[in-house]
């Protein structure tokens, strides 16, 4: 799947560009900029002149809902916590027209400069990049949206086919995965403007990092934070957990969101907070 790059081009004009070459595409019912190109490999489509001159960016429909639930909207001060390899930071500028600021965080070097790669392509100019663990980012000021797309254990990208995809899966990489979460989303609650939106995503199943890390979050911060209902009209979806092993969840984390995988859609999990005032 691709998403259409309305920083660069219009969707009625990619359409008319990839009927010009012959490529078959089919439209998704929830989002006018996605698109799922048909017969044609992933060594052909990083070729695609389309994609290289950053007209359409290559990107997992999963992988773009975190940004549409969090909505970010022109003229807002929005921060990206874990940003590289840039998908949703470039589709948050785009939705954004390319106004107001966007602060996009990434902690490893390597992927910071492949960030900045990205938005150069995509052509981004709204985002400032900062090289640093964003559990230590300071800022003067607060947002108005955040989005942590949180490091994880990756279990909605297994493939059975594929030992490389679990590799280095194991129960120790879930916790340090779960103290990795919490601290970004402990931090990220203090720079939210009272109002603010906050969207937590992870591509796990694992419920210690989906449900567990919402359930901590709530009591940490006190009533501070509440829980928006997460929903998308002809998404596969399933309930989230109420409790896992021994452990009972706050009740309100059936307003979260599990994408069910399938042939189009990878597992997700997606949480909304709203802060109070």
């Amino acid at each position: 799947s691709v998403r259409v790059n309305t920083l660069k081009t219009t969707r009625s004009e990619i359409i008319t560009r990839l009927k010009e070459r012959d490529i078959s595409f089919k439209e998704v019912p929830w989002s006018a900029e996605a698109l799922i190109l048909e017969g044609i490999t992933r060594e052909g489509l990083g070729r695609m002149d389309l994609i290289n001159d950053g007209s359409l960016y290559r990107q997992s429909l999963s992988s773009m809902l975190p940004v549409l639930v969090l909505a970010p909207r022109p003229g807002e001060r929005v921060l990206d916590m874990c940003a590289a390899p840039g998908s949703k930071t470039t589709q948050m500028a785009a939705l954004m027209r390319d106004e107001g600021e966007i602060i996009a965080v990434e902690a490893i070097r390597g992927r910071f400069y492949k960030l900045k790669s990205v938005l150069a392509q995509c052509g981004a100019t709204n985002v400032a990049v900062k090289l640093t663990d964003a559990r230590r980012f300071r800022s003067p000021v607060f947002f108005d949206r955040i989005l942590v797309d949180a490091p994880c254990s990756s279990e909605g990208r297994f493939k059975m086919s594929d030992p490389d995809t679990y590799a280095y899966w194991s129960p120790r990489k879930i916790k340090e995965m779960v103290r990795k979460q919490r601290g970004l989303l402990l931090h990220a609650s203090r720079l939210l403007k009272p109002g603010g939106t906050l969207v937590y995503a992870t591509c796990t199943f694992a419920p210690e990092e989906n449900e567990g890390v919402v359930d901590w979050l709530l009591r940490k911060t006190n009533g501070r934070l509440s829980l928006e209902p997460v929903d998308f009209v002809g998404i596969p979806g399933y309930p989230p957990l109420e409790g896992w092993l021994e452990r009972k969840f706050d009740r309100r984390v059936r307003d979260c969101f599990r994408i069910l995988p399938g042939a189009e859609m990878e597992g997700f999990f997606i949480a909304r907070f709203i802060a109070s005032g």
